[in-house]
C-alpha cells in the first residue's frame, strides 16, 4: 500500500456514518491503511490519535471494536477491557502491529474483515472513522 498524500485526503473525506461502505472505501482499505499508519508513525503521535479517537467513541462502539479484536484468531490480544482506555488502546497498539500471518491477512484486517466484526455496524464506523481521523490528522502537519 502507498502511504501517501493522495490516501490521506481519501481516507480523510470518509464520513463514518456511512456504514453501508457506499464506494468510497472499502473496511479492508480502512483497516490496512490504518495498521500502515501504526507501523510508520511515531509511538506518541500514535497514542495521542488513539486517545482522542476512543475518547469519543460511544460505549456500544468501544465494545463492539473490544469485541472485534478479541474474537480474531489470528490476534495476540485475547482480553480488552473496553470501559478503560488504556487497556482498548493497548488492545488495538497490539492487534495493529502484529505481523500478517504467511500467505494471510494481517491480525487487524481480520479482526475487521469479512465474515467478523463488520457484520456490526457500529464497528464498521468505527474503524472507519478511525481511519478518516489519521487521514485528517495527517493533512494538518
Amino acid at each position: 500500500m502507498q502511504f501517501d498524500q493522495q490516501m490521506h485526503e481519501k481516507m480523510a473525506r470518509l464520513d463514518p456514518r456511512d456504514t453501508n461502505m457506499d464506494g468510497i472505501v472499502s473496511p479492508q482499505e480502512a483497516a490496512a491503511y490504518v495498521q500502515e499508519y501504526m507501523r510508520t508513525a511515531s509511538p506518541e503521535e500514535r497514542n495521542q490519535i488513539l486517545r482522542d479517537y476512543i475518547g469519543g467513541m460511544s460505549p456500544d462502539q468501544r465494545q463492539g471494536m473490544g469485541d472485534a479484536i478479541v474474537r480474531s484468531p489470528a490476534n495476540p490480544v485475547q482480553t480488552v477491557d473496553h470501559t478503560d482506555d488504556s487497556s482498548l488502546l493497548d488492545a488495538f497498539n497490539r492487534t495493529a502491529q502484529a505481523p500478517a500471518q504467511p500467505q494471510g491477512p494481517s491480525p487487524l484486517e481480520a479482526a475487521f474483515g469479512q465474515g467478523g466484526a463488520l457484520s456490526n455496524p457500529m464497528v464498521k464506523a468505527g474503524l472507519v472513522g478511525l481511519a478518516a481521523a489519521i487521514g485528517s490528522r495527517m493533512l494538518r502537519r
